[in-house]
């Protein structure tokens, strides 16, 4: 399963916690590959159990599941992809999708990441009437950035962002709606 989240703002916290749970609903092997290292730099390779690269590995090395956290243009050679594109309100974040809506790609999901200003989810609805299915939830510095300084995920996180990744599990990670409750008490035994 590929997945690919392409999107010109922070994400790396939504990536980490959906490829998380995604291992352990499917018990098998996740990457991620990203072409901006700049924030998994600090989890030197590995988070529980998620492995996390800055280019393709072999064929041979290559999981079932591979989150790609993309934030210029789009992978290349690809096929069979879920597409979901994510943005903040930010200018250069929404011009980066409407340049991968002008090169033909269209998500499944558009994820918005939220932040206190003059825009709201009215204006994206508004703005991208092509996609159909978004999520959303409410950006915090202290989750993103406190997980990069510990170099691992904690998932006691707040409901909007749980939600926005459920969702993304549903739609996306085709997780069935009820067995998320149990994934996400699985996930905080085993420590993640």
């Amino acid at each position: 399963m590929n997945i690919v989240v392409a999107g010109d703002c922070e994400k790396h916290d939504f990536i980490l916690v959906a490829a998380i749970l995604l291992k352990g609903y499917y018990n098998n092997d996740v990457m991620i590959i990203s072409d901006n290292r700049r924030h998994y730099q600090y989890f030197d390779g590995e988070v529980s159990g998620i492995q996390i690269r800055d280019a393709e590995p072999d064929v041979a090395d290559r999981p079932d599941i591979v989150l790609y956290d993309w934030h210029h243009g789009y992978p290349e050679g690809l096929e069979d992809e879920q597409i979901v594109f994510a943005t903040s309100y930010e200018r250069q974040a929404m011009e980066h999708v409407d340049e991968l809506l002008d090169q033909k790609h269209m998500p499944a999901l558009l994820v918005v990441i939220e932040e206190e200003c003059g825009l709201g989810l009215n204006y994206v609805d508004r703005y991208y009437p092509v996609i159909t299915s978004k999520i959303s939830y409410i950006t915090s510095a202290e989750r993103r950035i406190d997980w990069v300084h510990d170099g691992r995920v904690n998932l006691k996180v707040d409901k909007d962002f749980a939600g926005a990744v459920n969702d993304f599990l549903i739609e996306i990670g085709n997780v069935p709606k009820n067995e998320i409750k149990k994934l996400w008490q699985y996930a905080r035994k085993r420590g993640e």
